[in-house]
């Protein structure tokens, strides 16, 4: 297994973490935008590229991982990465987003319907028309470590059941998706339970010295990551969002 190397496009906030994760068993490589992001990550003791060429080291791994948000040249960016990648490349994993979906359902799955209207599915739909075998984790909001609920200031917030997962359990599943050899398919990345967000700003407001914003009705959504547990034979590390911090 030390042998594979693994190639890690976007190293933010969970890209740094997923690299320190693998760097445990696999070789890894890290490409960044920014002089800031590059040197966190050497750091971190990880082999790092500013925005790689074509004939850099970085391309040649075994599993790519495309971990970039979906904003600003977002499909060109993926553009070049296909220009980039070597026959070498076996597997190619794409973080997504659950926001993708459209609002239709109450429960929704990996084959409920998307909204084409968002750069999001442009981007899983580009990935896809370059590697048909490729896997696409949709995660859910990703929380934890010092991503807190309730730390932003929203004077208003709507009060439906939260879709989040923290970051040990989004790390953890791309890892057994690299690790089982994961190839095709479409995975929600979610927490099983979904309390309401009103709960957790409450709590996580009071224990911090935030103050608690206004909460107004909204439709509800639940996204399920049941796929995950069963496909990946994975238990979330984190089940219930209103332990997500429980040791902060």
């Amino acid at each position: 297994m030390a042998s594979i190397s693994v190639g890690i496009f976007g190293c933010g906030w969970l890209g740094r973490a997923l690299a320190k994760r693998l760097q445990l068993h696999y070789k890894v490589y890290g490409a960044v935008r920014s002089v800031d992001s590059l040197q966190k990550l050497e750091k971190e003791k990880i082999t790092a590229f500013k925005l790689p060429a074509k004939d850099s080291e970085f391309w040649n791994v075994e599993t790519l991982v495309v971990a970039i948000s979906p904003r600003q040249e977002y499909l060109k960016t993926m553009q070049q990465i296909s220009e980039n990648v070597k026959a070498r490349t076996q597997q190619f994993i794409l973080l997504s987003t659950t926001s993708v979906y459209q609002d239709d359902d109450l429960l929704i799955t990996e084959t409920s319907a998307v909204d084409s209207s968002k750069l999001a599915v442009e981007g899983e739909n580009l990935f896809k028309s370059y590697w048909p075998k490729g896997t696409v984790i949709r995660l859910a909001g990703l929380m934890g470590a010092d991503r807190i609920a309730g730390q932003w200031g929203a004077s208003v917030v709507t009060n439906t059941s939260v879709n989040y997962v923290h970051q040990v359990d989004a790390v953890e599943i791309i890892s057994e998706v690299i690790k089982q050899n994961i190839h095709g398919e479409i995975i929600n990345a979610v927490a099983p339970q979904h309390p309401k967000r009103a709960l957790i700003y409450k709590m996580n407001c009071d224990r911090f010295g935030w103050k608690i914003p206004s909460f107004m009705e909204g439709e509800e959504k639940i996204i399920a990551g049941r796929k995950s547990e069963i496909l990946l034979r994975y238990d979330y590390k984190f089940q219930d969002p209103m332990h997500f911090w429980s040791d902060n």
